[in-house]
């Protein structure tokens, strides 16, 4: 049989070639994880996604499609607390092998969803601090030099909380949405919130549970974040965001927030310093939480394991603490 001519476009598309991914600056790359079909490739300093053209062109019309398409996703890697605590620690722990009737390659695509939720949230987070601090500073200047009386004015502090807190909302859901891959079970959905997860604990498991323990010191948190979304979102009453404000000793007081809706209040206090412990809180119950999903769901293997923190001279990733760990050679191993 006569073999069939192949069209220049298949020719372009199936020789072989090299590709740089990102670069220099973004250090060296450690892994490429197939997330769902997509290539997600681990660096230093980011994390980027890589495909072929037959990706998007898999009939092969467009001859100039370059053979390979790179697309960062988040200009941090494996060096950031965040990406570890997040999509790395999901990635370790949520392998299909731990896991039955459970959609872990769900779990793990949730949780890098939440990575990019959390790095908007922390970047609006900082431009707010940067300009608090440089409206602080100009303020400073001006008195220094005895110009005229102004009081320093962020201006727009109410908008910007508003975005920072449906970032922070929209992180909690995220890590419902994940919960609930483990927990439907017993009750959540995608409407519930860690309160009502906190229920769920309680009746599987009573209330001596270290699960139950840990999400019951995150509700204070994230009531407070979801009331705040809320009420700044629909515009009620019952939240209070001021900007720069002159006290009648003189003294400029920087911008607070407060709040005061139904059984969830926060008193006056430093919109700046509230806004700093946003991120690593959420870091902190991402983390812990994927954790406990995994001590509390996952089924034997062919040898027995156990979800451990790694030792920090063993980590292969810096900021990455758990991992399942086997009771095998010598100190045992750490499946990372």
């Amino acid at each position: 049989m006569k073999e069939l001519e192949r069209k220049p476009i298949d020719i372009k598309r199936e020789r072989g070639g090299t590709s740089e991914i990102g670069s220099d600056e973004d250090g060296a790359i450690l892994e490429m994880y197939n997330l769902d079909g997509r290539t997600v490739v681990i660096k230093e300093k980011s994390l980027y996604e890589f495909f072929l053209a037959d990706k998007i062109d898999p009939n092969r019309t467009n001859i100039n499609l370059p053979g390979s398409i790179q697309k960062l996703i988040i200009n941090e890697g494996s060096e950031s607390e965040l990406v570890s605590a997040t999509f790395l620690t999901a990635k370790t722990l949520f392998q299909s092998q731990y896991f039955k009737g459970i959609d872990t390659g769900k779990a793990v695509k949730l949780s890098l969803d939440l990575l990019i939720e959390l790095n908007a949230l922390q970047k609006e987070v900082n431009d707010y601090l940067a300009k608090e601090k440089e409206v602080s500073e100009a303020y400073e200047d001006r008195r220094n030099k005895n110009y005229s009386f102004a009081v320093p004015a962020i201006g727009n502090a109410e908008t910007r909380c508003t975005t920072i807190f449906q970032k922070a909302d929209r992180s909690e859901q995220i890590l419902i949405e994940i919960i609930m891959l483990f927990h439907a079970a017993d009750g959540i959905k995608i409407q519930s919130h860690f309160a009502d997860f906190h229920v769920a604990l309680k009746n599987k498991y009573g209330e001596s549970d270290p699960f139950y323990t840990f999400i019951g010191k995150t509700l204070d948190f994230m009531n407070i974040v979801r009331e705040l979304r809320n009420c700044l979102d629909h515009r009620l009453p019952f939240v209070k965001v001021t900007d720069f404000e002159l006290r009648p000793d003189s003294s400029i007081l920087s911008p607070t927030i407060e709040l005061n809706f139904r059984k969830t209040k926060l008193e006056r206090h430093s919109l700046s310093s509230f806004l700093t412990v946003l991120l690593p809180n959420f870091i902190m119950i991402s983390e812990l939480t994927f954790a406990q999903l995994a001590v509390k769901n996952s089924t034997p293997f062919i040898l027995p394991v156990v979800v451990k923190e790694i030792p920090e001279e063993t980590r292969r990733f810096k900021f990455m603490k758990f991992a399942f760990w086997s009771n095998f050679g010598g100190s045992g191993w750490y499946h990372q």
